[in-house]
């Protein structure tokens, strides 16, 4: 996550320099924090391969690296707010970038709280992708001005598809059984009953002596 995060804050500002021809205090800054994530998140791969296996759930890991794309979404337009469109922060990104960080760690952490956040949002930004999809072929789309030409609305068009399919592979990965049971979602004696079951198949079975 914090490599992905880097990277996304750096990009902008490399594509701020190639167009003015110089790099500002603030673009310095952000190529520092995204470098310093970038060695953040490579330490942690690298002393994750030294480790156990973790224990979370693959429904779970599925949401968490949906999630890891959405926040760097956030930090990308974060950054190319400060740097490309003078400091234009007063966005809903800005303000969603932090609850998406607490969503995050509360992901990892296997808080029910962030289970039900997590999926409620999901479900929402399906169906308003799908929404966003209807409206794409009709709504009056324009660039600087000038009206979006019609590969320009398949781009945006393939963009919502995508968005789309992600949230909902996280709403269905977070609703199995083991990403229910990461987060305390159900009860330990329902997780140990079937494996007791399979063990002692003939619990139950009247003896043909009795």
């Amino acid at each position: 996550m914090a490599a992905m995060t880097g990277i996304a804050l750096i990009v902008p500002v490399l594509v701020a320099q190639k167009e003015t021809g110089r790099l500002t205090g603030l673009g310095i800054s952000f190529v520092a924090a995204g470098c310093a994530l970038i060695a953040c998140g490579v330490a942690a791969v690298v002393a994750g391969f030294r480790r156990r296996p973790t224990s979370m759930p693959s429904g779970v890991r599925a949401a968490v690296a949906a999630h890891i794309l959405v926040l760097t979404f956030l930090a990308l337009e974060l950054s190319d707010r400060s740097v490309r469109q003078g400091g234009k922060l007063f966005y809903w990104t800005t303000f969603l970038l932090p609850l998406a960080l607490l969503l995050f760690g509360g992901l990892v952490a296997g808080r029910p709280w962030s289970w039900w956040v997590a999926r409620g949002v999901a479900a929402l930004g399906v169906l308003w992708f799908l929404g966003v999809l209807v409206v794409v072929p009709f709504a009056p789309l324009q660039a600087d001005g000038i009206p979006v030409p019609w590969y320009g609305r398949m781009y945006v068009g393939g963009i919502t598809v995508v968005l789309a399919a992600i949230l909902a592979s996280a709403f269905q990965s977070l609703g199995s059984p083991e990403a229910r049971s990461y987060f305390g979602m159900t009860r330990p004696g329902s997780v140990a009953a079937a494996p007791s079951a399979a063990a002692d198949p003939g619990r139950g079975v009247a003896s043909p002596d009795s």
